[in-house]
């Protein structure tokens, strides 16, 4: 089956939950060998195997996602059961990630825009980014009412700033997400609440390594080196973590411009 690139966000939740998987039998493991030699042996079989779990972490780069026709089967069943913006969200976003309907994904995000849900919003605007419609985000970003106050919408418009090389801008927007994100926590998509303190230190790890990177562009080099420092200390895996050599010089050079 084919695999499915992650946004590093998505990505490091998967992982989390990989490495709490692997952890868990190591807890079991250790039990057993507790009951069987005592507690030195147990201890040690136990650190061994947690290290043998945060490694394993470390170099899985990619989760297989289900058959495609488990997808749909469960796509029908969930949007029949739910309209909310919500629900029509994750299901544009499966359209687009697992499918790759492009057209019907941004079609049906597009006629549910008017209820100004502000997941549904950025779902869409990043849709559009990745397509290059750079102009045509910005817009439905800025249309809606929660523009200026929602965390994820914030950091959407930033993203597209970034990509066409307002990073002054970009830097604003994602300065002011991050001081709206200690307040109300984001993304809420839903998730449980495990999960949604998760995406939360992933998302702010992401805006931190974002301001890095515009900040490295401005040649602002002490911003850059502190905002790459705050990103890696919310992401237990290493694996992820920037280094100021990393940050390309002009990401918005290489970038396909407005379509």
């Amino acid at each position: 089956m084919k695999q499915i690139e992650f946004d590093q966000e998505i990505l490091y939740v998967y992982k989390l939950y990989f490495f709490f998987l692997l952890c868990s039998l190591s807890f079991i493991i250790g039990a057993i060998i507790f009951w069987r030699f005592g507690f030195i042996a147990s201890f040690i079989a136990f650190l061994s195997c947690s290290l043998l779990s945060y490694i394993a972490m470390i170099r899985k780069k990619n989760f297989l996602p289900p058959e495609k026709k488990l997808t749909i089967q469960r796509m029908v069943r969930e949007i029949t059961q739910d309209t909310s913006p919500l629900a029509i969200s994750r299901f544009a976003s499966q359209l687009y990630f697992y499918l790759h309907e492009t057209k019907q994904a941004i079609s049906l995000l597009e006629k549910y825009l008017p209820t100004q849900d502000p997941l549904l919003c950025a779902t869409l605007a990043d849709i559009l980014l990745r397509e290059g419609r750079t102009r045509q985000a910005l817009f439905v970003l800025r249309e809606n009412p929660y523009t200026i106050s929602d965390p994820l919408l914030l950091a959407t418009q930033g993203h597209v700033l970034q990509q066409t090389g307002k990073y002054q801008e970009a830097v604003k927007i994602y300065e002011r997400s991050l001081r709206l994100s200690q307040k109300t926590g984001f993304p809420h998509n839903g998730a449980p609440w495990f999960t949604q303190i998760l995406l939360s230190l992933s998302y702010k790890a992401s805006l931190h390594h974002s301001l890095a990177e515009c900040y490295f562009i401005l040649e602002d080099y002490q911003q850059a080196k502190k905002h790459i420092r705050y990103g890696n200390m919310r992401l237990f895996d290493i694996s992820l973590w920037k280094k100021l050599g990393q940050i390309p010089s002009d990401p918005a050079r290489n970038y396909t411009k407005l379509r």
